[in-house]
Protein backbone atom coordinates (compact mmCIF):
# COMPACT_ATOMS: atom_id res chain seq x y z
CA UNK A 1 0.00 0.00 0.00
CA UNK A 2 1.22 3.34 -0.64
CA UNK A 3 1.88 5.54 2.66
CA UNK A 4 1.15 8.83 2.51
CA UNK A 5 3.94 11.24 1.74
CA UNK A 6 5.17 8.57 -0.66
CA UNK A 7 4.59 9.40 -4.78
CA UNK A 8 1.91 7.67 -6.70
CA UNK A 9 2.25 4.16 -8.07
CA UNK A 10 2.97 4.07 -11.33
CA UNK A 11 1.86 1.67 -14.38
CA UNK A 12 5.30 0.74 -14.94
CA UNK A 13 5.52 -0.46 -11.67
CA UNK A 14 2.09 -2.13 -11.95
CA UNK A 15 3.27 -4.53 -15.02
CA UNK A 16 6.23 -5.02 -12.91
CA UNK A 17 4.19 -6.52 -9.86
CA UNK A 18 1.94 -8.85 -12.49
CA UNK A 19 4.47 -9.91 -14.85
CA UNK A 20 2.87 -7.97 -17.97
CA UNK A 21 3.73 -5.34 -20.08
CA UNK A 22 2.84 -1.54 -20.06
CA UNK A 23 0.37 -2.09 -22.66
CA UNK A 24 -1.47 -4.81 -20.90
CA UNK A 25 -2.06 -2.50 -18.07
CA UNK A 26 -3.32 0.55 -19.71
CA UNK A 27 -5.71 -2.20 -22.01
CA UNK A 28 -6.96 -3.71 -18.46
CA UNK A 29 -7.22 0.36 -17.24
CA UNK A 30 -9.13 1.11 -20.53
CA UNK A 31 -11.70 -2.28 -20.48
CA UNK A 32 -9.96 -3.65 -23.75
CA UNK A 33 -12.14 -6.61 -25.28
CA UNK A 34 -8.80 -8.36 -25.97
CA UNK A 35 -7.08 -8.63 -22.18
CA UNK A 36 -8.11 -12.69 -21.51
CA UNK A 37 -10.17 -12.81 -17.76
CA UNK A 38 -6.64 -13.92 -16.28
CA UNK A 39 -4.64 -11.60 -17.34
CA UNK A 40 -7.00 -8.97 -16.28
CA UNK A 41 -7.40 -10.74 -12.58
CA UNK A 42 -3.94 -10.60 -12.17
CA UNK A 43 -3.29 -7.12 -13.27
CA UNK A 44 -6.21 -5.71 -11.02
CA UNK A 45 -4.98 -8.20 -8.31
CA UNK A 46 -1.30 -5.68 -8.29
CA UNK A 47 -3.15 -2.53 -8.51
CA UNK A 48 -5.48 -2.98 -5.43
CA UNK A 49 -1.92 -4.71 -3.63
CA UNK A 50 0.06 -1.40 -4.86
CA UNK A 51 -2.62 0.64 -3.89
CA UNK A 52 -2.91 2.09 -7.51
CA UNK A 53 -5.04 4.63 -8.57
CA UNK A 54 -5.69 6.07 -11.88
CA UNK A 55 -4.99 10.16 -12.69
CA UNK A 56 -8.24 10.92 -13.96
CA UNK A 57 -7.26 14.74 -14.72
CA UNK A 58 -3.88 13.35 -16.37
CA UNK A 59 -6.25 10.77 -18.25
CA UNK A 60 -8.63 13.06 -19.40
CA UNK A 61 -5.93 16.24 -21.01
CA UNK A 62 -4.63 13.29 -22.88
CA UNK A 63 -8.10 12.33 -24.47
CA UNK A 64 -10.00 15.34 -24.07
CA UNK A 65 -12.87 14.63 -22.45
CA UNK A 66 -13.47 13.09 -18.55
CA UNK A 67 -17.01 11.45 -19.00
CA UNK A 68 -18.66 13.80 -16.21
CA UNK A 69 -21.86 16.28 -16.52
CA UNK A 70 -21.71 19.14 -14.24
CA UNK A 71 -25.09 20.11 -12.77
CA UNK A 72 -25.69 23.32 -10.75
CA UNK A 73 -29.28 23.55 -8.89
CA UNK A 74 -30.43 26.27 -6.91
CA UNK A 75 -30.73 23.96 -4.01
CA UNK A 76 -30.08 20.46 -3.22
CA UNK A 77 -32.78 19.99 -0.39
CA UNK A 78 -35.40 20.89 -3.20
CA UNK A 79 -37.39 17.43 -3.51
CA UNK A 80 -38.19 18.66 -7.51
CA UNK A 81 -34.59 19.29 -8.51
CA UNK A 82 -33.38 15.64 -6.49
CA UNK A 83 -36.26 13.93 -8.43
CA UNK A 84 -35.29 15.20 -11.81
CA UNK A 85 -31.44 14.63 -11.26
CA UNK A 86 -31.90 10.92 -9.91
CA UNK A 87 -33.69 10.59 -13.08
CA UNK A 88 -30.90 11.99 -15.28
CA UNK A 89 -28.55 9.73 -13.66
CA UNK A 90 -29.98 6.56 -14.65
CA UNK A 91 -29.85 7.69 -18.26
CA UNK A 92 -26.36 9.21 -17.79
CA UNK A 93 -24.78 6.25 -15.54
CA UNK A 94 -26.12 3.63 -19.14
CA UNK A 95 -23.31 5.96 -20.76
CA UNK A 96 -20.76 6.15 -18.66
CA UNK A 97 -21.13 9.71 -17.42
CA UNK A 98 -20.86 10.32 -13.45
CA UNK A 99 -22.46 13.38 -12.47
CA UNK A 100 -20.80 16.48 -10.49
CA UNK A 101 -23.49 17.81 -8.25
CA UNK A 102 -23.14 21.47 -6.79
CA UNK A 103 -25.54 23.94 -5.14
CA UNK A 104 -25.40 27.60 -6.08
CA UNK A 105 -27.73 28.26 -2.55
CA UNK A 106 -29.74 31.03 -4.71
CA UNK A 107 -26.69 33.19 -5.28
CA UNK A 108 -25.92 34.52 -8.28
CA UNK A 109 -22.61 35.22 -6.93
CA UNK A 110 -22.43 31.54 -5.97
CA UNK A 111 -24.03 30.15 -9.30
CA UNK A 112 -20.57 31.97 -10.97
CA UNK A 113 -18.00 30.96 -8.88
CA UNK A 114 -19.91 26.77 -9.26
CA UNK A 115 -19.63 27.40 -13.12
CA UNK A 116 -15.95 28.12 -13.09
CA UNK A 117 -15.39 25.55 -10.93
CA UNK A 118 -17.00 23.12 -13.60
CA UNK A 119 -15.13 24.07 -16.05
CA UNK A 120 -11.50 23.63 -14.25
CA UNK A 121 -12.86 20.52 -13.88
CA UNK A 122 -13.16 20.07 -17.96
CA UNK A 123 -16.99 18.87 -17.65
CA UNK A 124 -17.96 17.38 -21.22
CA UNK A 125 -21.40 19.14 -20.69
CA UNK A 126 -23.45 21.20 -18.75
CA UNK A 127 -27.02 21.11 -16.83
CA UNK A 128 -27.84 24.45 -15.51
CA UNK A 129 -31.30 24.98 -13.48
CA UNK A 130 -30.24 28.63 -13.22
CA UNK A 131 -30.88 30.86 -9.77
CA UNK A 132 -32.47 33.97 -11.55
CA UNK A 133 -33.06 35.25 -15.02
CA UNK A 134 -29.49 36.93 -15.37
CA UNK A 135 -27.50 35.24 -18.00
CA UNK A 136 -24.61 37.12 -18.52
CA UNK A 137 -22.02 34.25 -17.36
CA UNK A 138 -23.44 31.63 -19.55
CA UNK A 139 -22.87 33.18 -22.66
CA UNK A 140 -18.85 33.74 -22.63
CA UNK A 141 -16.25 32.03 -24.57
CA UNK A 142 -15.44 29.64 -22.06
CA UNK A 143 -18.88 28.17 -22.42
CA UNK A 144 -19.47 27.87 -26.30
CA UNK A 145 -17.34 24.75 -27.03
CA UNK A 146 -19.67 22.27 -24.38
CA UNK A 147 -23.47 21.43 -24.95
CA UNK A 148 -25.67 22.56 -21.86
CA UNK A 149 -29.32 22.34 -21.48
CA UNK A 150 -30.98 24.74 -19.68
CA UNK A 151 -34.06 23.40 -17.16
CA UNK A 152 -37.28 24.56 -15.40
CA UNK A 153 -36.64 28.09 -15.93
CA UNK A 154 -36.25 30.36 -19.79
CA UNK A 155 -33.27 32.62 -19.67
CA UNK A 156 -33.76 35.88 -21.72
CA UNK A 157 -31.37 36.45 -24.47
CA UNK A 158 -29.95 32.63 -24.14
CA UNK A 159 -29.22 30.69 -27.42
CA UNK A 160 -29.30 27.16 -26.05
CA UNK A 161 -31.23 24.28 -25.23
CA UNK A 162 -33.91 24.00 -22.52
CA UNK A 163 -36.45 22.00 -20.62
CA UNK A 164 -39.46 23.43 -19.49
CA UNK A 165 -43.01 22.99 -17.75
CA UNK A 166 -46.08 25.18 -18.81
CA UNK A 167 -45.71 26.84 -15.65
CA UNK A 168 -49.13 29.42 -16.89
CA UNK A 169 -51.38 26.19 -18.10
CA UNK A 170 -50.68 24.86 -14.56
CA UNK A 171 -51.44 27.60 -12.37
CA UNK A 172 -54.33 28.78 -14.57
CA UNK A 173 -55.92 25.14 -14.32
CA UNK A 174 -55.93 24.93 -10.76
CA UNK A 175 -57.32 28.68 -10.26
CA UNK A 176 -59.89 27.79 -12.46
CA UNK A 177 -60.60 24.91 -10.13
CA UNK A 178 -60.79 27.17 -7.25
CA UNK A 179 -63.26 29.51 -8.69
CA UNK A 180 -65.38 26.32 -9.21
CA UNK A 181 -65.49 25.76 -6.05
CA UNK A 182 -67.12 29.20 -5.11
CA UNK A 183 -64.21 30.89 -3.93
CA UNK A 184 -64.19 34.93 -5.12
CA UNK A 185 -60.96 36.22 -3.20
CA UNK A 186 -57.86 33.81 -4.43
CA UNK A 187 -54.32 35.59 -3.04
CA UNK A 188 -50.70 35.04 -4.12
CA UNK A 189 -48.05 33.10 -2.19
CA UNK A 190 -44.70 33.46 -4.58
CA UNK A 191 -41.36 34.75 -4.86
CA UNK A 192 -39.23 37.37 -6.28
CA UNK A 193 -40.42 37.78 -10.01
CA UNK A 194 -36.20 37.51 -10.73
CA UNK A 195 -36.87 33.87 -10.13
CA UNK A 196 -38.24 32.67 -13.91
CA UNK A 197 -40.44 30.21 -12.55
CA UNK A 198 -42.29 32.60 -9.71
CA UNK A 199 -42.51 35.28 -12.69
CA UNK A 200 -44.48 33.17 -15.05
CA UNK A 201 -46.63 31.43 -12.42
CA UNK A 202 -47.50 34.47 -10.95
CA UNK A 203 -48.35 35.83 -14.70
CA UNK A 204 -50.45 32.61 -15.02
CA UNK A 205 -52.67 33.92 -11.43
CA UNK A 206 -53.15 37.60 -12.89
CA UNK A 207 -54.57 35.72 -16.27
CA UNK A 208 -56.57 33.43 -14.55
CA UNK A 209 -58.07 35.82 -12.04
CA UNK A 210 -58.62 38.01 -15.38
CA UNK A 211 -60.74 35.61 -17.07
CA UNK A 212 -62.54 34.58 -14.43
CA UNK A 213 -63.12 38.34 -13.67
CA UNK A 214 -62.01 38.74 -10.25
CA UNK A 215 -59.79 41.48 -8.64
CA UNK A 216 -56.10 41.00 -7.55
CA UNK A 217 -56.38 42.18 -3.77
CA UNK A 218 -52.44 43.60 -3.87
CA UNK A 219 -52.00 42.94 0.13
CA UNK A 220 -52.50 39.39 -0.62
CA UNK A 221 -49.86 39.01 -3.37
CA UNK A 222 -46.42 38.12 -1.86
CA UNK A 223 -43.81 38.02 -4.29
CA UNK A 224 -40.50 38.20 -1.79
CA UNK A 225 -37.29 36.88 -1.15
CA UNK A 226 -36.68 32.95 -2.25
CA UNK A 227 -39.15 30.14 -2.70
CA UNK A 228 -38.60 28.46 0.39
CA UNK A 229 -39.83 26.73 3.71
CA UNK A 230 -38.79 30.09 5.81
CA UNK A 231 -40.94 32.30 3.35
CA UNK A 232 -43.90 30.31 3.31
CA UNK A 233 -44.26 30.05 6.93
CA UNK A 234 -43.83 33.90 7.12
CA UNK A 235 -46.03 34.89 4.76
CA UNK A 236 -49.35 33.07 6.13
CA UNK A 237 -48.47 34.56 9.20
CA UNK A 238 -48.67 37.61 8.04
CA UNK A 239 -51.73 37.26 6.24
CA UNK A 240 -53.14 35.26 9.20
CA UNK A 241 -53.11 38.80 11.23
CA UNK A 242 -55.00 40.68 8.67
CA UNK A 243 -58.63 39.54 9.65
CA UNK A 244 -60.53 39.84 6.32
CA UNK A 245 -58.33 37.85 4.65
CA UNK A 246 -59.13 35.66 1.36
CA UNK A 247 -59.65 31.93 2.15
CA UNK A 248 -58.03 30.78 -0.77
CA UNK A 249 -54.85 31.12 -2.25
CA UNK A 250 -52.18 29.58 -4.90
CA UNK A 251 -49.26 28.70 -3.45
CA UNK A 252 -46.16 28.84 -5.85
CA UNK A 253 -43.93 25.58 -5.36
CA UNK A 254 -43.92 22.84 -2.63
CA UNK A 255 -41.33 24.56 -0.05
CA UNK A 256 -43.45 27.29 0.23
CA UNK A 257 -46.78 25.16 0.14
CA UNK A 258 -44.93 23.05 3.56
CA UNK A 259 -43.67 26.11 4.82
CA UNK A 260 -47.31 27.77 5.51
CA UNK A 261 -48.86 24.50 6.21
CA UNK A 262 -46.20 24.02 8.99
CA UNK A 263 -47.22 27.64 10.78
CA UNK A 264 -50.97 26.27 10.43
CA UNK A 265 -49.86 22.59 11.92
CA UNK A 266 -47.93 24.19 14.97
CA UNK A 267 -49.96 27.22 15.73
CA UNK A 268 -53.47 26.03 15.70
CA UNK A 269 -54.61 23.21 17.42
CA UNK A 270 -57.04 20.84 15.23
CA UNK A 271 -60.11 22.10 16.17
CA UNK A 272 -59.01 25.18 15.74
CA UNK A 273 -57.70 25.58 12.49
CA UNK A 274 -58.49 28.29 10.08
CA UNK A 275 -60.76 27.09 7.14
CA UNK A 276 -57.87 28.06 4.46
CA UNK A 277 -57.97 26.11 1.11
CA UNK A 278 -54.40 26.11 -1.04
CA UNK A 279 -53.89 25.54 -4.84
CA UNK A 280 -50.36 24.83 -5.55
CA UNK A 281 -47.54 23.83 -7.92
CA UNK A 282 -46.21 20.96 -7.16
CA UNK A 283 -47.51 17.67 -6.29
CA UNK A 284 -44.92 15.46 -4.49
CA UNK A 285 -45.13 12.20 -2.82
CA UNK A 286 -45.79 13.73 0.14
CA UNK A 287 -48.58 15.90 -1.10
CA UNK A 288 -51.47 14.27 -0.02
CA UNK A 289 -50.59 14.89 3.58
CA UNK A 290 -50.99 18.31 3.26
CA UNK A 291 -54.75 18.62 4.42
CA UNK A 292 -55.13 22.48 3.22
CA UNK A 293 -54.71 21.39 -0.13
CA UNK A 294 -57.17 21.07 -2.84
CA UNK A 295 -55.30 21.10 -5.96
CA UNK A 296 -51.80 20.53 -7.01
CA UNK A 297 -49.55 21.12 -10.10
CA UNK A 298 -47.96 17.92 -11.02
CA UNK A 299 -45.06 17.66 -13.45
CA UNK A 300 -43.83 14.85 -14.92
CA UNK A 301 -40.25 14.47 -12.75
CA UNK A 302 -38.98 11.40 -14.67
CA UNK A 303 -39.99 12.37 -18.20
CA UNK A 304 -38.15 15.86 -17.15
CA UNK A 305 -35.31 14.45 -16.14
CA UNK A 306 -35.25 11.71 -19.05
CA UNK A 307 -35.54 14.03 -21.92
CA UNK A 308 -32.45 16.72 -20.45
CA UNK A 309 -30.32 13.54 -20.59
CA UNK A 310 -31.19 12.14 -23.63
CA UNK A 311 -30.94 15.49 -25.06
CA UNK A 312 -27.01 16.22 -23.86
CA UNK A 313 -26.27 12.95 -24.76
CA UNK A 314 -27.26 14.03 -28.50
CA UNK A 315 -25.22 17.01 -28.47
CA UNK A 316 -22.43 14.97 -26.92
CA UNK A 317 -22.44 12.79 -29.78
CA UNK A 318 -22.70 15.72 -32.56
CA UNK A 319 -26.20 15.86 -33.65
CA UNK A 320 -27.00 19.39 -33.75
CA UNK A 321 -30.66 18.51 -35.38
CA UNK A 322 -33.43 21.41 -34.18
CA UNK A 323 -30.73 23.47 -32.29
CA UNK A 324 -31.36 25.46 -30.10
CA UNK A 325 -34.25 23.21 -28.64
CA UNK A 326 -37.06 23.91 -26.46
CA UNK A 327 -39.11 20.75 -24.86
CA UNK A 328 -42.17 22.19 -23.17
CA UNK A 329 -43.95 19.72 -20.93
CA UNK A 330 -47.84 20.07 -20.18
CA UNK A 331 -48.53 19.59 -16.31
CA UNK A 332 -51.08 17.43 -15.22
CA UNK A 333 -53.75 18.51 -11.95
CA UNK A 334 -54.04 16.70 -9.32
CA UNK A 335 -57.47 16.81 -7.39
CA UNK A 336 -57.15 16.03 -3.66
CA UNK A 337 -60.63 14.26 -2.93
CA UNK A 338 -59.89 13.79 0.61
CA UNK A 339 -60.17 18.00 0.64
CA UNK A 340 -61.56 19.03 -2.68
CA UNK A 341 -64.59 18.68 -4.92
CA UNK A 342 -64.50 15.55 -6.00
CA UNK A 343 -66.46 16.12 -9.26
CA UNK A 344 -64.25 18.72 -10.77
CA UNK A 345 -62.93 17.72 -14.22
CA UNK A 346 -60.43 19.48 -16.44
CA UNK A 347 -59.89 20.11 -19.93
CA UNK A 348 -56.78 17.75 -20.84
CA UNK A 349 -56.70 14.52 -19.25
CA UNK A 350 -53.38 13.02 -20.33
CA UNK A 351 -51.57 16.02 -19.99
CA UNK A 352 -47.95 15.70 -18.14
CA UNK A 353 -47.34 12.12 -19.92
CA UNK A 354 -46.50 13.47 -23.34
CA UNK A 355 -43.97 17.20 -24.26
CA UNK A 356 -44.16 18.85 -27.15
CA UNK A 357 -41.35 19.95 -29.10
CA UNK A 358 -40.66 23.65 -30.20
CA UNK A 359 -38.04 24.61 -32.26
CA UNK A 360 -36.93 28.19 -30.99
Amino acid sequence: MKREGENPITIREVARCAGVSIATVSRVINDSLTVTPKTREKVSAAMIGLGYTRNEVARSLKIRHTRTIGIIAPELSNTFFMEVLESMEKVFSQRGYTMVICSSSNSVEEEQKKLQVMMERTVDALVIIPVSDVSDHFQGKMLSSIPMVIVDRQLPRLHTDTVLTDNRYGVQQVIKALVQEGFTRIGFIGGSLHIPTAKERYAGYLNAMEEANLTVEGEYVFLEGAMDQKSGYSSIQRILQKQDHPQAFFIANDLLHLGATTYLMETFSPGNRPSLVFASFDYLSYSPLLQFCHYAVFQPLEEIGKSVAELLLRRLDDDWEGFPQQILFKPEIKVMHANATPQLQFPIQDSGKASSQVNC
